[in-house]
């Protein structure tokens, strides 16, 4: 048999994570190379295109679309949470004996009660 007659699987490499981009940005790399995802999966499942993916590690920076497309691929939600320093006074001071309650830091417990907020929280932050 030739080498020209000799039909080889195609290689599947790996997706690798770039060094100089965001973190949203690592977070999607790292996602894939873990579920071990390639492009083309990502671009049927998101409807992001595989140039433009490609291009996130080194070029563009992701629009807030396709960030989210491409992170709900993935079993992932973007979510902004604020910080304390935002939130009113009369919010902390209400907030910090459920946090001390909960055994979570201020911090935690402002983006539980975002998760909350948002109906994305599905699991007691507390130990079994």
């Amino acid at each position: 048999m030739s080498r020209r007659e000799h039909k080889s699987k195609p290689r599947r490499l790996t997706v690798t994570i770039p060094e100089r981009v965001g973190p949203h940005v690592k977070l999607v790399f790292a996602e894939m190379q873990r579920r071990r995802f390639t492009y083309d999966e990502i671009e049927a499942r998101s409807g992001v295109l595989r140039p433009t993916l490609k291009a996130w590690r080194h070029k563009n920076a992701p629009g807030l679309s396709n960030i989210e497309a491409v992170l709900g691929a993935l079993d992932w939600d973007l979510i902004p949470v604020p910080r304390d320093r935002v939130l009113d006074a009369d919010i902390l001071t209400e907030l910090q004996p459920i946090a001390d309650r909960l055994g979570l830091s201020l911090g935690d417990a402002i983006q539980f009660a975002t998760e909350i907020a948002v109906g994305r929280h599905s699991k007691n932050p507390l130990p079994a």
